[in-house]
């Protein structure tokens, strides 16, 4: 909902240059909210006119420092407000009751309740954002009042600074956000032969991925273009990166690992106290990557809340084992047995995405929706690709 475009700047102008009597009549037609904007501008003229206007002043009280309260919750209702792209004068009951009529319309008895239901407003729109995720996890100070809200008792220069610390962590995790979007375009655009969109359950090779590579690229844009609102993507929806290896790559990864002696069997050959010849002829730096690649090959890598919150639920997932860890691959020397009563027989080595049906299998406690993945999927990924692509020089 958009504001309404009241021309305050062109009012204030006209305050400043009048006669007193004459910027009563225009505060005289104007609602309550907009007289608490024209506070907004600090203008020391505009002020002075609206604290000697008889109901503005019963309004406001008669002292600066009651006047400089009213000022202080204007400022950051407007600024909230605006950043969340929201509406100042809901056009719904009872919200419009307060900063809606004209403020000849108000009783008296009504004008205390218009801070109250400020704060509340605001207090309401800092539950939103602070319950979307863990902002701590970013960040942010525990505001929380042991039950996931924000507390309730809050100042208005509390709210303020609640709501600029809300502000660094989210821009903390939107940045984390839009840079994994970007990085995830990066690695599609570079090397579209051996990966693939993940909720995509072809294992064919597409021609052309520019529009995913694009698409991908204009979500990051989209998280950053409005640091104050969370932009949902469906890239964060799930368990695993956009992005995975086709299994004919994962197949020929394998192949040639075993063929080039860096692995025999589930063995690292590099690891063992006497390598043989063929692993001590590769670099240290691909024998690293290697092992990134072995470790992370049996199942995915979660934070630890979400780990908790997915063992919590684990047991109507299907590509899980006995102690609920989510798998990554079936049938490599790594894999482990799937904890899943009803079980998936193919012949080679694969990832288990769609392999243990459904995307609805993979999808993160909802809390996670807005969080970048682990990092160390990243690095999984990118260990893959550039140690695939070392060996196929080496075939070549």
């Amino acid at each position: 909902m958009g504001n309404q475009k009241t021309p305050t700047g062109s009012i204030v102008r006209n305050i400043a240059v009048i006669p007193t009597e004459l910027a009563h009549q225009i505060i005289d037609d104007l609602r309550v909210w907009d007289v608490l904007k024209l506070l907004c501008y600090d203008n020391d003229r505009v002020d002075a006119c609206i604290m000697s206007h008889p109901i503005c002043h019963s309004m406001f009280g008669p002292d600066p420092e009651s006047f400089a309260k009213w000022k202080f919750a204007a400022h950051l209702y407007k600024d909230i407000f605006t950043a969340v792209e929201k509406a100042f004068v809901p056009e719904c009951w009872p919200w419009d009751l307060y900063l809606g009529p004209n403020i000849h319309c108000l009783l008296p008895q009504k004008y205390g309740e218009i801070l109250t239901y400020m704060k509340y407003r605001i207090h309401h729109e800092l539950n939103i954002h602070w319950r979307k995720t863990d902002l701590t996890r970013f960040g942010a100070p525990n505001y929380s009042n042991g039950s996931g809200s924000i507390k309730e008792d809050y100042s208005f220069e509390q709210l303020k600074e609640c709501w600029h610390d809300m502000q660094k962590a989210k821009a903390n995790l939107f940045q984390l956000r839009a840079s994994e979007l970007r990085w995830t375009a990066d690695m599609l655009e570079a090397n579209p032969d051996i990966l693939k969109r993940t909720l995509d359950p072809a294992q064919e090779f597409r021609p052309n991925t520019a529009h995913i590579v694009s698409r991908l690229r204009r979500t990051a844009d989209a998280i950053m273009r409005n640091p104050a609102v969370f932009c949902f993507s469906e890239h964060f929806r799930y368990d695993f990166l956009n992005i995975i290896p086709f299994d004919s790559a994962l197949d020929q990864l394998l192949r040639m690992m075993q063929k080039h002696g860096i692995i025999e069997g589930d063995q690292l050959v590099a690891s063992r106290t006497i390598a043989s010849a063929g692993a001590a002829s590769h670099p240290s730096s691909i024998i690293k990557l290697v092992r990134i690649v072995i470790d992370g090959m049996s199942k995915f890598y979660l934070s630890p809340p979400e780990m908790a919150a997915q063992k919590a639920d684990f047991a109507w997932r299907n590509a899980v084992n006995k102690d609920g860890d989510l798998l990554r691959t079936a049938n490599t020397p790594w894999s482990e047995p799937c904890g899943a009563s009803e079980r998936v027989f193919l012949e080679g080595p694969y990832f288990t995405a769609f392999k243990y049906g459904n995307n609805k299998s993979y999808l993160r406690p909802e809390a996670f929706n807005w969080e970048p993945h682990h990092e160390m999927e990243k690095e999984w990924l990118a260990s893959f690709v550039r140690v695939y692509r070392y060996l196929e020089n080496l075939e070549r």
